[in-house]
């Protein structure tokens, strides 16, 4: 099966998949090769791949922001016929041995403190315009806290 993740920063390719594992609105989904076409919003930010790569079983995490899941046993890629899994997110981050709870602690306490600042920007004396213009970076800074403060409590649930 063909397994595809794209974020605006981040794509990551995965041919030679054989299970995907995806929590949806719906409950959860286990993809196998010629599952039925299937479309819906990811819930719980975690999708769970596991590949065979020269007879060699391997996993594969990942943590998603704002997620959306299609599978497809049509092909959406010319190149590839057959059952595929695409997942497009806003942000998503990949749980590996490499993977650093420290730098993700770091991350979220740096977005934390951008979105303290803009608040007190905010509450200071403003034109409408200037408050319309902070409003949405203030948005923004909020999902991406949030994002990470999810991140962290999934990965210290998984250690």
């Amino acid at each position: 099966m063909l397994f595809l993740l794209a974020t605006p920063e981040y794509n990551k390719v995965q041919i030679n998949t054989t299970k995907v594992k995806v929590h949806l609105r719906t409950g959860i989904a286990e993809i196998f090769d010629q599952h039925q076409d299937l479309m819906g919003k990811v819930e719980n930010n975690i999708v769970e791949i596991e590949t065979n790569f020269e007879n060699k079983l391997e996993k594969f995490l990942f943590i998603l922001q704002d997620a959306v899941f299609v599978v497809s046993t049509k092909g959406l890629d010319e190149e590839y016929k057959g059952t595929g899994i695409y997942i497009y997110a806003k942000s998503a981050r990949e749980i590996n041995s490499s993977f650093s709870i420290e730098d993700l602690a770091k991350q979220y306490e740096q977005k934390k403190a951008q979105l303290e600042k803009q608040l007190e920007v905010v509450a200071g004396q403003m034109t409408t315009s200037q408050a319309n213009i902070l409003n949405s970076k203030i948005l923004l800074l909020k999902d991406d806290v949030e994002f990470l403060r999810k991140a962290l409590v999934i990965v210290k649930g998984l250690k």
